[in-house]
């Protein structure tokens, strides 16, 4: 070779097809496959529901029996009542967690829920 040379550029047209029975199969996506139409494209995990699972869901859950036990055993018990002291307080703390990690909703929810038990079973302790 001559110095200074330099060989053509190639491009991919240059390529010769491949052999027959190697090729792509007909009817098969290649790299442009775009999806039918008519099917939603969501992200994953972006829905209402999702704020309502985990440490959220668990939050819930406890609020909603720190004030549950206490309401429902005070009107079937004859003066008897059932409270959860502690209860509310783990309740908080998984709400606290909820909200930390993006569930902002069901953690809000979830506090709420649990300081309401907390004043509910603070009540019931300073009646008796």
């Amino acid at each position: 070779m001559p110095p200074g040379y330099q060989p053509p550029q190639q491009s991919f047209s240059d390529i010769p097809p491949s052999a027959p029975g190697y090729g792509m199969p007909p009817g098969a996506p290649g790299y442009g496959y775009i999806p039918p139409t008519g099917y939603p494209i969501t992200r994953p995990a972006i829905s209402l529901m999702s704020q309502f699972t985990g440490m959220a869901m668990w939050s819930i859950i406890l609020g909603v029996v720190s004030i549950g036990v206490p309401v429902v055993t005070g009107l079937f018990m004859g003066g008897g009542v059932v409270y959860f002291y502690v209860l509310p307080i783990f309740g908080f703390i998984r709400g606290v967690q909820a909200v930390t990690r993006g569930q902002l909703i069901g953690g809000i929810v979830g506090i709420v829920l649990n300081i309401m038990g907390g004043l509910l079973s603070l009540f019931i302790v300073t009646l008796r």
